[in-house]
């Protein structure tokens, strides 16, 4: 089988020549604060020994110790990164072997032939949604062959097809098969020897902090040296932003690199589509995870997390129109747009990997065909899978200390507790999520007579509306924070098009009128949904109670708007508690603070009130908010806080918030299962 090479780009070029060149001026700077070093040694070493040979005693050796440990600490300073080790920690994968895996050693050795790399040293099943090459490395790394290791995540194979599965595997020996990639090595072991002497300082903290015990003659000596070692430091941070930057740049076009190697392995389209989904897999893996997670108390397990992933992410590609092929959602750039809730792409010039629409893109335009023989589910290739799933399902729960017996969940009961929670979190399912962050409208006088066309209400146009509003709304306020920040890029992509940085605020008004007309739209939308519900209440004689509903619904709206705002305020009045403050000024907030604290008190007191809220409470929180109420607290007594006061204002807030929040959430949800019998032919 033939090796493939594929050459490198002239921007992958031009990186690594950058990269190369921040890492020579390192060089050069590093091996001159260490032939400085060095001299300060000898010079301090020969001080020492002759403060020493003075006069023999105690004081004379503390004395030329003191001295000569300045040098010797700075040294070993500058060295220490040779001895350093990255060691990965191997607790969850479980290494199997050519006779256990036949079919899936079969695969490892058709992507290393066709990719010109050796086979890895050893293979590791995990639980994750990840695939990965690592190795244990130090400073002799960089010069010593090393034979590498593969992490298989099977969330990952649970998720993707078995020629995907060679394309991501193909993408991770790449990083390792080509000539051109060696360059990437070298700069990553120098980036790491920086990030060793800048931040890595634990062990060697721990020997100076023995050394220093020893005497405070001797303490004084590692002073010198810690302060001679800040300064080092200082140099070093300055070359550190330039060289991490050119890393990074290069890391990136590496990418590109590595999902070139692997479209010629395994074709564009195989690839894409594996980096569509993983995503969408590893939402699904963590949203499983999490539900057990929040189940810890009651001691819910289950035998085989991995049916339920599947299930979690096809309910996910079934809420986003996401097509399934064999029980795989099929993602495109489009969908995955939607999903993620956004068309803006910033590059973020401190990222290791390019945006998900750059790989996407560029894959695309090399448009390699390999023909997909083998679209069977990756778990597949597995010598008894169920054994294994199993196997790396306990292994995940053994990490949990139960206080109880465990309770096994089943498949269909994992389904039916996850219905269950979204139907208790939604409005009213009905509404397919219209109003998850929409609202009911006031009813407009102009249209409670006229004839409303149902057919136009909650159509598909509607929904795509809704979308697009979304969307707009969160990369406006993308766009707001970017031009607000200090540093600017030279461009950014929207919809899948440049714009540049003098472009940026035309694009701003553009989707702010954009999210003005939609916004509009479906505000009228929402006004003619409230009137036909009136009209088809008025018909049944119940008009007067739909309204009243509505309006009693707009009013605990509004007052929920005006609590989010209280609870913004309050957090920002009191963020002064969570830093260092001075006396003084502590005295001044909380004296400014007072009032809100009224306001605070008012509202509280509005929710325990009101007659129908009464059911939303709970015991324990109306006790601890009734505590705050009757209380007059001093938060700060000079020079300290009071904890007990301080503790019983954040409770009250942490439960407001909470309160204001579900009460607000009930009365929607009552009104809007309340409307659905007058809107069920518009919503089927």
């Amino acid at each position: 089988m033939r090796t493939i090479v594929v050459p490198p780009s002239k921007t992958f070029k031009d990186a690594a020549i950058k990269a190369s060149i921040s890492i020579f001026i390192f060089i050069v700077v590093y091996i001159t604060l260490f032939l400085l070093a060095l001299g300060l040694t000898a010079v301090l070493s020969t001080l020492g020994v002759s403060i020493m040979a003075l006069k023999v005693s105690i004081w004379t050796i503390l004395l030329g110790a003191g001295i000569i440990s300045v040098g010797i600490l700075v040294l070993i300073f500058l060295v220490k990164f040779v001895f350093s080790k990255n060691k990965t920690n191997l607790d969850g994968y479980t290494e199997i072997t050519r006779t256990d895996q036949p079919q899936l050693f079969a695969l490892i050795d058709e992507i290393v032939m066709q990719v010109g790399t050796s086979f890895p040293k050893k293979v590791y099943l995990t639980a994750d949604v990840n695939a990965s090459v690592f190795y244990d490395s130090n400073f002799l790394s960089m010069f010593l062959p090393i034979k590498k290791n593969l992490q298989i995540g099977i969330g990952l194979m649970n998720s993707l097809t078995q020629d995907e599965l060679k394309a991501v595997l193909a993408h991770e020996f790449g990083h390792f098969s080509q000539k051109s990639m060696k360059i990437g090595s070298y700069v990553y072991y120098a980036n790491q020897v920086i990030h060793n002497l800048l931040f890595q300082n634990d062990s060697f903290g721990s020997l100076i902090d023995k050394w220093a015990n020893l005497h405070w003659i001797i303490t004084l000596g590692v002073r010198v040296a810690i302060y001679i070692i800040i300064g080092i430091q200082k140099i070093l941070q300055f070359f550190y932003k330039l060289i991490n930057l050119n890393y990074l740049k290069l890391s990136r076009e590496m990418e590109f690199h590595a999902d070139a190697i692997a479209a010629h392995v395994a074709g564009s389209d195989a690839l894409a589509n594996a980096l569509l989904r993983i995503d969408l897999a590893n939402t699904a893996y963590y949203t499983v995870l999490n539900f057990y997670e929040k189940n810890i108390s009651k001691a819910q397990i289950t035998s085989n997390i991995y049916p339920q992933q599947s299930w979690i992410m096809k309910s996910i590609a079934e809420i986003n129109d996401v097509p399934l092929n064999r029980d795989l959602p099929q993602v495109t750039l489009e969908k995955f747009d939607k999903i993620s809730q956004s068309k803006l792409v910033v590059e973020d010039k401190w990222a290791t990997h390019p945006s998900m629409n750059e790989r996407v893109q560029h894959l695309h335009k090399l448009n390699i065909h390999q023909q997909q023989a083998h679209q069977d589910l990756a778990i597949r290739l597995l010598q008894n899978p169920q054994d294994i799933l199993q196997h790396q399902t306990a292994q995940l729960f053994a990490l949990v200390q139960y206080d109880k017996a465990t309770e096994v969940v089943s498949y269909e009961q994992f389904v039916d507790k996850i219905q269950e929670e979204k139907t208790h979190n939604s409005y009213a399912p009905a509404y397919k999520g219209y109003f998850d962050w929409r609202h009911p409208a006031p009813i407009e006088e102009a249209l409670k007579n006229v004839d409303i066309e149902p057919e136009s209400l909650f159509s598909s146009e509607i929904f795509e509306k809704l979308e697009a509003v979304t969307i707009l709304n969160n990369d406006i306020n993308t766009l707001q924070q970017l031009i607000a920040s200090p540093e600017i890029p030279d461009f950014i992509e929207y919809d899948n098009k440049r714009v540049t940085q003098s472009e940026i605020n035309n694009l701003l008004e553009e989707l702010q009128k954009a999210l003005e007309t939609g916004t509009k739209t479906l505000f009228e939308h929402e006004q003619r949904v409230s009137a036909l519900s009136f009209q088809r209440a008025t018909a049944q004689g119940q008009g007067q109670q739909y309204e009243a509903a509505l309006s009693l619904l707009l009013e605990t709206q509004q007052l929920h708007e005006q609590n989010y705002e209280l609870v913004q305020q309050i957090y920002g009045a009191l963020q002064f508690t969570h830093v260092n403050t001075p006396f003084e000024e502590i005295i001044t907030y909380f004296e400014d603070f007072l009032p809100i604290e009224k306001q605070l008190k008012s509202a509280l007191q509005h929710l325990l009130e009101v007659e129908r809220w009464q059911a939303y409470w709970e015991a324990e929180d109306r006790v601890s908010c009734q505590t705050f109420l009757d209380g007059t607290f001093v938060y700060f007594s000079n020079p300290e806080y009071d904890t007990k006061a301080l503790n019983s204002l954040f409770t009250a807030i942490q439960i407001f918030e909470k309160m204001e929040w579900k009460v607000f959430f009930e009365e929607k949800r009552s009104f809007l299962q309340e409307q659905l019998p007058w809107l069920e032919n518009e919503l089927k």
